[in-house]
């Protein structure tokens, strides 16, 4: 007869490693007045650097294959996200939706290749209260290189923490 103590210690052991695992598979990023949990098998490339600390205002984050790239850009108070400018030669605004409820102005876009060889999705938050801006994004090849990595990409925008002085 299976010993009931043994058992539970065993199945605790088994959360604890499927916990640890999950971790795992997460790296906190720290910018200049941020921080974000992307995949950690990704390759963070920090990008504008910090017009008032040390550190970085945005960082891209790419996948392993290649597939797809997130985004934050987070300053202090507010900034452009230079880095990801439209490339008017090679790119086009494909899609822009804007709402404002309040104090907070909520842009989602999304700038095609015009060759058809990627995509990239943004959400630009603006709070008039701080004054405070932050823009999350994916870049990504295909529709289902998009829906592959969903989950991990809305798990990234939602653990950004934002930081002021």
């Amino acid at each position: 007869m299976p010993n009931p103590i043994i058992q539970a210690a065993v199945a605790f052991a088994f959360l604890l490693c499927a916990v640890t695992a999950n971790a795992a598979a997460i790296a906190t990023f720290s910018g200049a007045w941020f921080e974000i949990d992307a995949p950690a098998d990704f390759t963070v490339r920090p990008s504008l650097p910090s017009t008032s600390a040390d550190g970085f205002d945005s960082a891209f984050f790419a996948s392993p294959d290649g597939n797809v790239e997130f985004y934050v850009h987070a300053p202090q108070w507010g900034g452009e996200p230079t880095d990801i400018a439209i490339d008017p030669t090679t790119e086009s605004l494909s899609d822009e939706k804007v709402v404002t409820d309040g104090p907070i102005t909520r842009r989602w876009y999304t700038i095609s290749a015009d060759d058809g060889s990627y995509s990239r999705s943004y959400l630009t938050t603006t709070d008039t209260r701080g004054p405070t801006e932050r823009t999350v994004g994916i870049r990504y090849r295909s529709i289902e290189d998009l829906r592959a990595n969903t989950a991990a990409y809305t798990a990234f925008r939602d653990s950004l923490r934002q930081f002021a002085d």
